[in-house]
């Protein structure tokens, strides 16, 4: 019988998960692009939330190097429509509720 895993153990490898998919899968090559431009590598971006829309569409945040956390949405065609900065990230645990497990792990030195 396999051990359950604690609601924040789930939190902590979705954005495992998620940070993986951003650094390494095809289809997310439009997002990293989009950090790029923005001088933010991949490899040093943390995924701490994604939405995507049946359209192909995305809504997510990411959190950067310097400890900014970013609410972003892209069109279907990966454009970038929305690059807002939130300074108070409990705001987006409605919608994205890995976000403070995200933060926590980059500030415990667990994710990078």
């Amino acid at each position: 019988m396999a051990a359950r895993r604690s609601p924040e153990e789930l939190l902590r490898l979705e954005v495992r998960e998620l940070t993986s998919l951003l650094r390494h899968d095809g289809s997310f090559a439009d997002l990293r692009d989009t950090l790029a431009a923005r001088g933010i590598p991949a490899s040093v971006a943390i995924l701490a939330g994604l939405i995507e829309g049946e359209d192909e569409s995305r809504y997510g945040v990411i959190l950067t190097p310097g400890q900014e956390c970013v609410l972003f949405e892209t069109a279907p065609d990966g454009s970038l429509i929305r690059w807002e900065i939130i300074d108070d990230p409990r705001a987006l645990t409605d919608s994205f509720e890995a976000v403070l497990a995200g933060i926590a792990m980059v500030q415990a030195g667990q994710i990078s």
